[in-house]
C-alpha cells in the first residue's frame, strides 16, 4: 500500500504541472484577450467560495468515515480518516475514472486494523449513499428546473445505455476468458508444478473471500439493526458534500460576471462526471473538459465558456489534487492502529 501511494504521488507530480500548463494554455487561446486583462477587477471573493466548496468534501467524506468506523468500535480520530480521504481522492485522481480511490481507502483501512470484511464494507457504503442521495435529488432537481426534456439528458441516457452494454460484454467476455484459462491451468496445462501452487492459491483466496464476504454481511446487518440514526446523519453529511462539490461551477461563473442558475447548474454537474466517468483516462483528463463544453455551451455566454471550462477543471481537479497532496505530506503518517474500544 506505501508503494502504490508513493506511486500515486509520482504520478501526481506530473500530472499536476502539464495540467496546469495545458489550463493556462487553453484559457490563453479561448478567451478574448480584453476579458483576461479585466479580470484583475472581477470579485475575488467567488474565488474563494469556490475554493472552499472544493475543500469541503473532504471533511464531510472524513466525518462519515468517522462515524462508521466509530460505530464498528475502532478508535479512530478525524486526522486519521482526514488522511484516508485524500488519500482516496488522490488514487482517484490518478487512475481512470471507473476505477476510483476505493482500492486505496479498502487498503489504508486494513493497514490501521479494520478487518478486511468490515473495509469492504466501509469502502462501497460510501457510494451506496451517494447512489441513495442522487435517487432523491437528481429526479427533485429536474422538477425545480423543469428541464427533465432538455436534449442534454437525453444524451446523458443515450451514453448510458450504449456503453453500459459495450461494459456489460466486455465484463462477460474477461469473466469467460478467465475461467477458461483457469480450468486449464487447474487441469495441468502448465505442468504438475503450476497445477499444485495454482491450487493452494486459489484455496486461500476463497478462504480470503469466504471470511470478507462473512465480515461485510455482519456489518451491513448490524448497521441495518442498530444504525440507523447513524445512517441517517451520513447521508446529511452526503448532501452536504455533494451540494457543495458540484456548486463549485455557479461561484465560478459569478465569478465571471455571467447569470447564475445554481439548481440547473448544480444538476448539470452530475451531467458532466457522470459523462466523464467512461473516460478511461486518468482523471477522464481531456473527456471532461469537452463534457464541460458540450453541456454548458447551451447556458453559458460563449465569451466566457472556454474561461469557465479551464477554470472549472482548475478548481475541481489540479487544485484540489495539489492541496490534498501538499495536506497528506503535512499531517504525517498515521501513529497507531484502530482498535477495538473497550
Amino acid at each position: 500500500m506505501v508503494r502504490g501511494l508513493n506511486r500515486v504521488f509520482r504520478t501526481a507530480l506530473i500530472v499536476i504541472p502539464i495540467g496546469v500548463i495545458g489550463n493556462v494554455l487553453f484559457s490563453l487561446l479561448v478567451t478574448d484577450r480584453a476579458l483576461l486583462s479585466a479580470m484583475g477587477d472581477f470579485p475575488r471573493e467567488y474565488l474563494v467560495l469556490a475554493l472552499v466548496l472544493g475543500i469541503v468534501p473532504w471533511f464531510t467524506n472524513a466525518l462519515r468515515l468517522l462515524i462508521w468506523t466509530r460505530f464498528l468500535g475502532h478508535r479512530v480520530s478525524l486526522l486519521e480518516t482526514f488522511r484516508i480521504v485524500l488519500a482516496t481522492d488522490l488514487g482517484a485522481a490518478v487512475s481512470p475514472t471507473a476505477v476510483g480511490g476505493g482500492f486505496f481507502k479498502w487498503g489504508l483501512l486494513v493497514q490501521r486494523g479494520v478487518s478486511p470484511g468490515a473495509a469492504a464494507s466501509l469502502t462501497t457504503l460510501t457510494p451506496f449513499e451517494d447512489g441513495l442521495f442522487f435517487a432523491i435529488a437528481i429526479p427533485l432537481a429536474l422538477v425545480l428546473t423543469a428541464s427533465w426534456d432538455h436534449p442534454v439528458f437525453g444524451t446523458v441516457a443515450g451514453q448510458l445505455g450504449e456503453h453500459g452494454v459495450a461494459l456489460g460484454g466486455l465484463t462477460l467476455a474477461v469473466a469467460l476468458l478467465t475461467w477458461l484459462g483457469a480450468r486449464w491451468v487447474m487441469g495441468g496445462g502448465f505442468g504438475s508444478r503450476t497445477q499444485y501452487r495454482s491450487r493452494r492459491y486459489l484455496l486461500r483466496v476463497r478462504r480470503s473471500l469466504r471470511s470478507t464476504w462473512v465480515d461485510a454481511r455482519q456489518v451491513y446487518r448490524l448497521i441495518r439493526v442498530t444504525g440507523k440514526r447513524w445512517f441517517a446523519l451520513s447521508m446529511v453529511l452526503t448532501a452536504i458534500q455533494w451540494i457543495a462539490r458540484y456548486s463549485i461551477i455557479s461561484a465560478l461563473i459569478a465569478f465571471l460576471g455571467a447569470p447564475v442558475q445554481p439548481v440547473l447548474f448544480w444538476l448539470l454537474q452530475w451531467v458532466v462526471f457522470t459523462l466523464a466517468a467512461f473516460i478511461p483516462t486518468p482523471g477522464a483528463a481531456g473527456g471532461a473538459e469537452a463534457a464541460f463544453f458540450l453541456v454548458y455551451g447551451v447556458f453559458v455566454p460563449p465569451s466566457i465558456l472556454g474561461l469557465a471550462t479551464a477554470g472549472w477543471r482548475f478548481f475541481t481537479f489540479y487544485l484540489l489534487l495539489a492541496i490534498a497532496a501538499l495536506l497528506y505530506l503535512i499531517t504525517g503518517p498515521a501513529v497507531r492502529r484502530l482498535r477495538p474500544v473497550g
